[in-house]
Protein backbone atom coordinates (compact mmCIF):
# COMPACT_ATOMS: atom_id res chain seq x y z
CA UNK A 1 0.00 0.00 0.00
CA UNK A 2 1.34 3.31 -0.64
CA UNK A 3 1.26 5.95 1.33
CA UNK A 4 0.58 9.85 0.48
CA UNK A 5 0.73 12.78 2.40
CA UNK A 6 -2.26 15.31 2.94
CA UNK A 7 -0.68 19.07 2.98
CA UNK A 8 -2.13 21.37 5.25
CA UNK A 9 -3.16 24.31 3.68
CA UNK A 10 -5.01 26.40 6.44
CA UNK A 11 -8.88 24.46 6.14
CA UNK A 12 -8.28 22.86 9.27
CA UNK A 13 -8.13 26.42 10.51
CA UNK A 14 -3.77 25.55 10.57
CA UNK A 15 -2.75 28.66 9.77
CA UNK A 16 -5.29 30.96 12.28
CA UNK A 17 -2.90 34.20 12.78
CA UNK A 18 -0.36 33.49 10.88
CA UNK A 19 1.76 35.77 8.28
CA UNK A 20 1.23 34.36 5.04
CA UNK A 21 3.94 34.02 3.58
CA UNK A 22 5.66 31.97 6.67
CA UNK A 23 2.51 29.87 6.38
CA UNK A 24 3.41 28.94 2.48
CA UNK A 25 7.19 28.86 3.39
CA UNK A 26 6.07 26.04 5.96
CA UNK A 27 3.66 23.94 3.31
CA UNK A 28 6.82 23.77 1.34
CA UNK A 29 8.79 22.42 3.98
CA UNK A 30 6.42 20.25 4.85
CA UNK A 31 6.35 18.61 1.50
CA UNK A 32 10.25 18.76 0.97
CA UNK A 33 10.35 16.81 3.91
CA UNK A 34 7.69 14.35 3.23
CA UNK A 35 9.10 13.43 -0.16
CA UNK A 36 12.76 12.95 1.54
CA UNK A 37 10.91 10.53 4.10
CA UNK A 38 9.07 9.09 1.41
CA UNK A 39 5.83 9.85 0.95
CA UNK A 40 4.89 8.73 -2.54
CA UNK A 41 2.33 11.61 -3.19
CA UNK A 42 1.30 15.50 -1.86
CA UNK A 43 -2.42 16.44 -1.57
CA UNK A 44 -4.33 19.39 -1.96
CA UNK A 45 -8.07 19.84 -2.14
CA UNK A 46 -10.32 22.76 -2.87
CA UNK A 47 -11.75 24.60 -0.14
CA UNK A 48 -11.85 28.27 -0.21
CA UNK A 49 -12.00 29.27 3.48
CA UNK A 50 -11.56 27.03 6.56
CA UNK A 51 -13.70 24.86 8.13
CA UNK A 52 -14.40 27.12 11.15
CA UNK A 53 -13.80 30.26 9.57
CA UNK A 54 -13.17 33.28 11.96
CA UNK A 55 -10.59 36.48 11.43
CA UNK A 56 -7.71 36.11 10.04
CA UNK A 57 -8.20 32.29 8.60
CA UNK A 58 -5.95 31.77 5.75
CA UNK A 59 -7.41 29.03 3.26
CA UNK A 60 -4.90 28.95 0.33
CA UNK A 61 -6.21 27.79 -3.00
CA UNK A 62 -4.91 24.58 -3.90
CA UNK A 63 -4.37 24.45 -7.63
CA UNK A 64 -1.26 26.96 -7.25
CA UNK A 65 -0.10 25.37 -4.07
CA UNK A 66 0.10 22.27 -5.88
CA UNK A 67 1.47 24.31 -9.43
CA UNK A 68 4.30 25.89 -6.77
CA UNK A 69 5.17 22.51 -4.72
CA UNK A 70 5.33 20.56 -8.32
CA UNK A 71 7.93 22.98 -9.80
CA UNK A 72 10.07 22.77 -6.10
CA UNK A 73 9.73 18.94 -5.03
CA UNK A 74 10.51 16.24 -7.71
CA UNK A 75 9.32 12.37 -8.36
CA UNK A 76 5.91 12.79 -6.09
CA UNK A 77 2.88 12.48 -7.69
CA UNK A 78 0.98 15.99 -7.42
CA UNK A 79 -2.75 14.93 -6.36
CA UNK A 80 -5.68 16.97 -6.15
CA UNK A 81 -8.13 15.77 -3.87
CA UNK A 82 -10.31 17.55 -5.54
CA UNK A 83 -11.63 19.83 -7.58
CA UNK A 84 -14.71 21.01 -7.49
CA UNK A 85 -16.60 21.16 -10.12
CA UNK A 86 -19.22 23.71 -10.14
CA UNK A 87 -16.22 26.27 -9.36
CA UNK A 88 -15.07 25.90 -12.99
CA UNK A 89 -15.01 25.88 -17.02
CA UNK A 90 -14.19 21.78 -17.18
CA UNK A 91 -12.58 22.58 -20.41
CA UNK A 92 -10.30 25.62 -19.05
CA UNK A 93 -9.42 23.00 -15.82
CA UNK A 94 -8.35 20.00 -18.21
CA UNK A 95 -6.10 22.47 -19.86
CA UNK A 96 -4.63 23.69 -16.95
CA UNK A 97 -4.09 19.96 -15.80
CA UNK A 98 -2.72 18.99 -18.68
CA UNK A 99 0.01 21.77 -18.98
CA UNK A 100 1.03 20.94 -15.32
CA UNK A 101 1.70 17.50 -15.75
CA UNK A 102 3.56 18.53 -18.68
CA UNK A 103 5.45 20.65 -16.19
CA UNK A 104 5.96 18.04 -13.26
CA UNK A 105 6.62 15.39 -15.82
CA UNK A 106 4.04 13.40 -15.42
CA UNK A 107 2.46 13.39 -11.97
CA UNK A 108 -0.95 14.25 -11.98
CA UNK A 109 -3.41 12.76 -10.07
CA UNK A 110 -7.15 14.68 -10.86
CA UNK A 111 -9.99 13.87 -8.13
CA UNK A 112 -12.91 15.72 -9.65
CA UNK A 113 -15.90 16.03 -7.22
CA UNK A 114 -19.18 17.97 -6.59
CA UNK A 115 -18.76 20.33 -3.84
CA UNK A 116 -20.53 20.00 -0.98
CA UNK A 117 -19.88 23.06 1.10
CA UNK A 118 -22.81 26.04 0.08
CA UNK A 119 -20.89 28.19 2.51
CA UNK A 120 -18.33 28.30 -0.01
CA UNK A 121 -20.15 28.71 -3.44
CA UNK A 122 -22.17 31.53 -1.62
CA UNK A 123 -18.94 33.21 -0.46
CA UNK A 124 -17.40 33.25 -4.03
CA UNK A 125 -20.66 33.69 -5.91
CA UNK A 126 -21.10 30.60 -7.19
CA UNK A 127 -24.22 28.76 -7.45
CA UNK A 128 -25.42 25.69 -5.49
CA UNK A 129 -27.55 23.83 -7.09
CA UNK A 130 -29.27 20.33 -5.29
CA UNK A 131 -27.40 17.30 -4.82
CA UNK A 132 -28.99 15.74 -8.18
CA UNK A 133 -28.09 18.76 -10.62
CA UNK A 134 -24.59 19.37 -8.94
CA UNK A 135 -24.23 15.27 -10.06
CA UNK A 136 -25.07 15.55 -13.39
CA UNK A 137 -22.77 18.47 -13.70
CA UNK A 138 -19.75 16.52 -12.54
CA UNK A 139 -21.25 13.75 -14.78
CA UNK A 140 -20.29 16.30 -18.04
CA UNK A 141 -17.14 17.06 -16.47
CA UNK A 142 -15.32 13.49 -16.39
CA UNK A 143 -16.84 13.61 -20.30
CA UNK A 144 -15.39 16.63 -21.02
CA UNK A 145 -11.86 16.34 -19.12
CA UNK A 146 -11.26 12.56 -19.78
CA UNK A 147 -11.70 12.91 -23.64
CA UNK A 148 -9.84 16.11 -23.64
CA UNK A 149 -6.70 14.52 -21.64
CA UNK A 150 -6.65 11.08 -23.52
CA UNK A 151 -4.17 11.23 -26.11
CA UNK A 152 -5.46 8.87 -28.05
CA UNK A 153 -8.82 11.23 -28.71
CA UNK A 154 -9.45 12.94 -31.64
CA UNK A 155 -10.91 16.36 -31.81
CA UNK A 156 -14.89 16.37 -30.58
CA UNK A 157 -17.80 18.36 -29.76
CA UNK A 158 -19.62 18.02 -26.81
CA UNK A 159 -23.08 19.69 -25.62
CA UNK A 160 -24.87 18.88 -22.19
CA UNK A 161 -26.73 20.58 -20.39
CA UNK A 162 -24.49 22.27 -18.10
CA UNK A 163 -21.10 22.39 -20.16
CA UNK A 164 -20.11 22.30 -23.91
CA UNK A 165 -17.08 22.52 -26.18
CA UNK A 166 -16.91 23.10 -30.03
CA UNK A 167 -14.35 20.44 -32.48
CA UNK A 168 -11.94 20.59 -29.26
CA UNK A 169 -8.16 19.66 -29.65
CA UNK A 170 -6.77 19.88 -26.42
CA UNK A 171 -2.37 20.39 -26.70
CA UNK A 172 -0.83 19.53 -24.83
CA UNK A 173 -2.47 16.65 -23.02
CA UNK A 174 -0.07 15.78 -20.55
CA UNK A 175 2.86 13.04 -20.28
CA UNK A 176 1.16 9.90 -18.08
CA UNK A 177 -0.21 7.65 -20.48
CA UNK A 178 -3.17 7.18 -22.00
CA UNK A 179 -4.00 10.44 -19.78
CA UNK A 180 -3.54 12.19 -16.71
CA UNK A 181 -4.51 10.16 -14.15
CA UNK A 182 -8.48 10.39 -13.11
CA UNK A 183 -9.54 9.93 -9.58
CA UNK A 184 -13.50 9.71 -8.49
CA UNK A 185 -14.08 10.46 -5.19
CA UNK A 186 -17.34 9.83 -2.78
CA UNK A 187 -19.34 7.33 -1.32
CA UNK A 188 -22.27 7.44 -3.42
CA UNK A 189 -23.10 3.80 -4.90
CA UNK A 190 -25.97 5.36 -7.26
CA UNK A 191 -24.00 7.87 -9.03
CA UNK A 192 -20.51 8.09 -7.80
CA UNK A 193 -19.66 4.71 -8.13
CA UNK A 194 -21.19 4.39 -11.69
CA UNK A 195 -19.01 7.56 -12.54
CA UNK A 196 -16.00 5.72 -11.20
CA UNK A 197 -16.72 2.61 -13.13
CA UNK A 198 -16.99 4.30 -16.22
CA UNK A 199 -14.27 7.22 -15.72
CA UNK A 200 -11.94 6.66 -13.37
CA UNK A 201 -7.99 5.43 -12.72
CA UNK A 202 -8.39 5.92 -8.72
CA UNK A 203 -11.32 5.61 -6.89
CA UNK A 204 -11.02 7.24 -3.42
CA UNK A 205 -13.49 5.67 -1.08
CA UNK A 206 -15.53 8.64 1.07
CA UNK A 207 -16.58 6.20 3.69
CA UNK A 208 -14.51 5.19 7.24
CA UNK A 209 -13.32 1.51 8.02
CA UNK A 210 -16.70 0.01 9.32
CA UNK A 211 -18.64 1.14 6.09
CA UNK A 212 -15.92 0.55 3.53
CA UNK A 213 -17.11 -3.46 2.94
CA UNK A 214 -20.55 -2.64 2.09
CA UNK A 215 -19.35 0.31 -0.03
CA UNK A 216 -16.86 -1.76 -1.80
CA UNK A 217 -19.60 -4.42 -2.86
CA UNK A 218 -21.35 -1.33 -4.20
CA UNK A 219 -18.60 -0.42 -6.55
CA UNK A 220 -17.50 -3.84 -7.85
CA UNK A 221 -21.40 -4.06 -8.68
CA UNK A 222 -20.95 -0.73 -10.84
CA UNK A 223 -18.17 -2.14 -12.71
CA UNK A 224 -19.82 -4.94 -13.32
CA UNK A 225 -22.93 -3.60 -14.92
CA UNK A 226 -20.72 -1.94 -17.64
CA UNK A 227 -18.27 -5.15 -18.14
CA UNK A 228 -14.97 -3.15 -16.64
CA UNK A 229 -12.90 -5.28 -14.72
CA UNK A 230 -12.37 -3.26 -10.90
CA UNK A 231 -9.22 -4.62 -10.82
CA UNK A 232 -8.45 -1.93 -13.17
CA UNK A 233 -9.01 0.91 -10.95
CA UNK A 234 -6.92 1.80 -8.22
CA UNK A 235 -8.59 2.22 -4.42
CA UNK A 236 -7.70 4.66 -2.43
CA UNK A 237 -8.78 5.95 1.05
CA UNK A 238 -7.36 8.65 3.71
CA UNK A 239 -7.49 10.01 6.97
CA UNK A 240 -7.53 13.70 8.05
CA UNK A 241 -5.58 15.54 11.00
CA UNK A 242 -9.03 16.43 13.18
CA UNK A 243 -9.51 13.29 13.25
CA UNK A 244 -9.19 11.99 17.28
CA UNK A 245 -7.71 8.59 16.95
CA UNK A 246 -7.05 7.20 20.27
CA UNK A 247 -3.82 7.14 21.89
CA UNK A 248 -2.09 10.05 19.60
CA UNK A 249 0.74 11.54 22.01
CA UNK A 250 0.01 14.66 21.00
CA UNK A 251 -1.74 17.38 18.45
CA UNK A 252 0.67 20.36 18.33
CA UNK A 253 -2.33 22.91 18.17
CA UNK A 254 -4.71 21.10 15.57
CA UNK A 255 -7.70 21.84 16.02
CA UNK A 256 -10.09 18.16 15.87
CA UNK A 257 -13.76 17.49 15.05
CA UNK A 258 -16.61 16.61 17.14
CA UNK A 259 -17.88 13.18 15.88
CA UNK A 260 -21.10 15.08 14.03
CA UNK A 261 -18.75 17.63 12.44
CA UNK A 262 -16.78 14.90 9.91
CA UNK A 263 -19.15 15.33 6.04
CA UNK A 264 -20.89 12.44 5.63
CA UNK A 265 -19.98 10.12 8.19
CA UNK A 266 -22.37 8.64 11.04
CA UNK A 267 -21.57 9.94 14.03
CA UNK A 268 -22.07 7.00 15.88
CA UNK A 269 -18.79 5.34 14.11
CA UNK A 270 -16.78 8.48 14.25
CA UNK A 271 -17.20 7.64 17.86
CA UNK A 272 -16.35 4.49 17.90
CA UNK A 273 -13.03 5.23 16.02
CA UNK A 274 -9.55 3.54 17.38
CA UNK A 275 -6.49 4.20 16.91
CA UNK A 276 -4.57 5.31 13.83
CA UNK A 277 -2.42 2.72 13.16
CA UNK A 278 -5.65 0.12 13.43
CA UNK A 279 -7.00 2.59 10.97
CA UNK A 280 -4.04 2.12 8.91
CA UNK A 281 -4.09 -1.54 9.21
CA UNK A 282 -7.43 -2.09 8.30
CA UNK A 283 -7.31 0.02 5.11
CA UNK A 284 -4.47 -2.25 3.92
CA UNK A 285 -6.23 -5.08 4.65
CA UNK A 286 -9.00 -4.17 2.52
CA UNK A 287 -6.96 -4.13 -0.50
CA UNK A 288 -6.43 -0.31 -0.69
CA UNK A 289 -3.68 0.74 -2.84
CA UNK A 290 -2.93 4.13 -1.64
CA UNK A 291 -3.86 5.76 1.68
CA UNK A 292 -3.62 9.56 2.02
CA UNK A 293 -2.75 10.59 5.64
CA UNK A 294 -2.74 14.18 7.04
CA UNK A 295 -1.63 13.63 10.76
CA UNK A 296 -2.67 16.59 13.27
CA UNK A 297 -0.68 19.81 13.55
CA UNK A 298 2.01 18.96 11.17
CA UNK A 299 1.75 23.04 10.38
CA UNK A 300 3.57 23.11 14.06
CA UNK A 301 6.00 20.64 13.94
CA UNK A 302 7.52 17.89 12.32
CA UNK A 303 7.44 15.78 14.99
CA UNK A 304 4.08 14.54 14.08
CA UNK A 305 5.20 13.28 10.77
CA UNK A 306 8.09 10.80 12.99
CA UNK A 307 4.68 9.95 15.03
CA UNK A 308 2.60 9.04 11.80
CA UNK A 309 5.58 7.01 10.49
CA UNK A 310 5.86 5.11 13.81
CA UNK A 311 1.68 4.60 13.62
CA UNK A 312 2.34 3.11 9.72
CA UNK A 313 4.83 0.78 11.20
CA UNK A 314 2.82 -0.45 14.08
CA UNK A 315 0.17 -1.67 11.51
CA UNK A 316 2.84 -3.42 9.78
CA UNK A 317 3.00 -1.53 6.56
CA UNK A 318 6.33 -1.08 4.86
CA UNK A 319 7.64 2.50 4.87
CA UNK A 320 8.68 3.38 2.74
CA UNK A 321 8.33 0.58 0.16
CA UNK A 322 11.95 -0.78 -0.89
CA UNK A 323 10.94 0.70 -4.65
CA UNK A 324 11.09 3.52 -3.31
CA UNK A 325 14.71 3.96 -2.79
CA UNK A 326 16.64 5.47 0.29
CA UNK A 327 14.47 7.57 2.75
CA UNK A 328 16.42 10.62 4.04
CA UNK A 329 16.69 9.06 7.48
CA UNK A 330 18.92 11.39 8.88
CA UNK A 331 16.48 14.38 8.69
CA UNK A 332 16.64 15.67 12.35
CA UNK A 333 13.02 15.51 14.18
CA UNK A 334 12.73 19.35 14.42
CA UNK A 335 9.79 20.92 16.19
CA UNK A 336 8.95 24.49 14.34
CA UNK A 337 6.21 26.97 14.34
CA UNK A 338 5.74 30.67 13.10
CA UNK A 339 8.09 32.08 15.61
Amino acid sequence: MRIGLNLPQGYFNEFDGWEPVKAWRRILEIAELGAQLGFESLWTGEHVLSKWGGPGSIAFDFYTLATAIAVQVPRVEIGFGVVNSTFHNPALMAKMMATLDVVSGGRVVLGLGAGFKETEALAFGFDYPALKDRLAILAEHFEIVTRMLNHDEAPFSFEGRYARVHEIDNQPRGVRRPRVKIMVAGRGPNVTFRLAAKYADALNLGVEVPEAPEALAAFRRRCEEIGRDPSTIELQAGQNPSIAYRGLKNLYGQRMMLPHERAFADPEVMAKIGTRAEDIAAWRDLGMDELVVAPPGLHNSDETLYELIEDIHAAGVEFPRPDWGEAATTVGRARVGQA
